[in-house]
């Protein structure tokens, strides 16, 4: 089998990895269970010795005692109405090594040395108490031994080998166990041939039907000695075997193996493209992304009129507040530094905060049904309470997130300052076309003048049209005219402008998305799924 490869220390170690991992995604009691169950196992192993454990466990009247009485071959236990009252059970153990600690261990304080005999030299038999006691502390001592030792021999007799107790609180919740357990028809003296085979052809059906098909019938009688020695070869064999105590440790590590598989689940699927689009698109609504992107068009627009229309009325564009100034979002070099020192990895001194925050909280609805929508997503298939770890995990940082939002949008580059450098060209050629009107004024003007006084002064004149109007008016219209075919490439410019706020703001807020939400939820993914492939190693 596939677990044999594993060894029982690799075995322990990974499910204690395994549960360790899995620390408020699973129940509490199971952990706690499974640490029990895990720690039993690596004492048991520490023990170790060549010592094989096996327990005779029955109800009242099956004739347990007795059985053990006649394997031992002396009364150490006292059957039926002379059995003492103490809650612990009886030992007998066989062969010259020491089994002290080992008995410490299991807390069994009644302990008989029956010496050295070939065939049984190892095993350490024990009497439980009746299972069916009326005396609680009598079935605590058998529940407890019965989760320790190494094989388990159930003593039954033909009268409540079917009993509804027996079979619900032990045999069937011990079906993974069936490889180290026996189940004893006793008292077979009683019976004729047909009723015995009967007996046991019912007890095989009802042990098949609660999966214990590996465990072993037998038929005897401990007080005509029927049966004995085939019981006495039986132990022999599993005390020369030295399986039953990794067998029985497999079976209790395949038992919280598969309890905690089932708890955790299968391999998680991804977080869905799908989903994290639409986060990134409510991140985008709550950062105001569509009004910033008018912004940075209008603002555009106003600074480039500003810096290529004709001066003498320009200016009066300049009287408009700027979009961007109005969300604080003026994007000029401290900005760029701002993002250079968040790029380095510390953090600004300076962090203007934008207008846009109070929108945070008009979108932050859409923002939480899209968080919720991904972690959904994402922990489909899930266990609830591995479900609930990647919604918690989603929600990890969504306290800042308004913060996270704003933060991304203050610090984006809108790119409003961007292919703006033939404004200073058109700037210096409005300009030289203004001193060229107010040269060509002056010079009217002293025309005039000289005129005026009767100063003999030759007009230079183009075409018999003086020179001094035709330099102001052509000027003037020059000036129009570069102005009026700046603003289609203003115009352009605003286009593009907007189009690269829009690609940087929902790469910021994308970056957002990721740190505040898709990253811890996939780093739940991927511890789900460390767990899954540690159980599958371990199983």
């Amino acid at each position: 089998m596939r677990r044999r490869r594993v060894d029982l220390a690799e075995r322990i170690e990974m499910l204690s990895t395994a549960v360790d991992l899995s620390t408020g995604r699973i129940p509490d009691e199971l952990a706690d269970r499974v640490h029990a169950v895990l720690d039993r196992a690596d004492q048991r192993c520490r023990i170790g010795g060549d010592h094989t454990v096996i327990a005779l466990a029955g109800a009242t009247g099956s004739g347990k005692s007795s059985t053990f009485n006649a394997l031992a071959g002396a009364e150490l236990s006292d059957p039926g109405v002379r059995r003492p009252t103490t809650s612990k059970a009886t030992a007998a153990v066989w062969g010259s090594q020491s089994a002290e600690s080992l008995l410490d261990w299991l807390d069994v304080p009644r302990r008989h040395h029956m010496g050295s005999d070939d065939a049984l030299d190892g095993l350490v038999l024990l009497d439980l108490p009746d299972h069916d006691s009326v005396r609680t502390e009598h079935r605590l001592e058998v529940d407890r031994l019965v989760e320790m030792v190494d094989m388990i021999v159930w003593i039954v007799d033909p009268q409540k080998y079917a009993d509804a107790a027996l079979h619900t609180r032990y045999l069937a919740p011990l079906a993974t166990h069936s490889e180290v357990m026996t189940v004893v028809l006793n008292q077979v003296d009683r019976l004729d041939k047909e009723q015995r085979k009967n007996c046991l052809r019912d007890l095989r059906r009802l042990l098949d039907s609660e999966g214990l098909d590996k465990a072993k019938i037998m038929a005897m009688s401990a007080t005509t000695g029927e049966g004995v020695d085939d019981m006495r070869v039986a132990l022999a064999r599993a005390v020369r075997a030295k399986k039953a105590q990794a067998a029985r440790l497999h079976a209790d590590l395949d038992g919280v193996s598969q309890r905690l598989s089932e708890v955790t689940g299968d391999q998680a699927g991804q977080v869905s493209q799908d989903s994290v689009d639409r986060l990134i698109d409510a991140l985008c609504t709550a950062g105001g992304v569509d009004p910033v992107v008018d912004a940075t068009r209008d603002a555009y627009r106003k600074r480039g009129h500003y810096a290529t229309g004709w001066p003498v009325t320009a200016w009066v564009s300049k009287l408009r507040p700027d979009p961007l100034h109005r969300l604080h979002l003026d994007l000029g070099s401290r900005r760029t530094r701002r993002k250079k020192e968040l790029s380095r990895g510390s953090e600004p001194t300076e962090v203007q905060r934008s207008a846009m925050t109070a929108r945070v909280g008009v979108a932050g609805a859409k923002v939480d049904t899209a968080v919720r929508a991904l972690a959904s997503q994402a922990s489909e298939g899930l266990p609830r309470l591995w479900a609930d770890s990647v919604r918690d995990a989603s929600l990890s940082n969504r306290k800042d997130l308004p913060d996270d939002i704003d933060r991304a949008v203050s610090s984006t580059d809108l790119g409003v300052h961007r292919a703006t450098g033939w404004w200073k060209a058109v700037t210096v050629v409005q300009w030289i076309l203004v001193v060229i009107i107010v040269a060509g004024a002056i010079w009217w003007l002293v025309d005039g003048m000289a005129a005026y006084f009767q100063f003999r002064v030759s007009p230079v004149r183009w075409h018999h049209v003086p020179l001094p109007p035709l330099i102001v008016a052509g000027g003037a219209l020059a000036g129009i005219l570069v102005s009026l075919l700046c603003q289609i490439g203003v115009q352009a410019g605003s286009r593009a402008a907007a189009h690269h706020a829009r690609s940087e703001l929902r790469a910021s807020l994308t970056e957002v998305a990721w740190q505040s939400v898709v990253d811890p939820v996939n780093a739940e993914l991927d511890h789900h799924d460390e767990v899954v492939k540690i159980l599958s190693k371990a199983s």
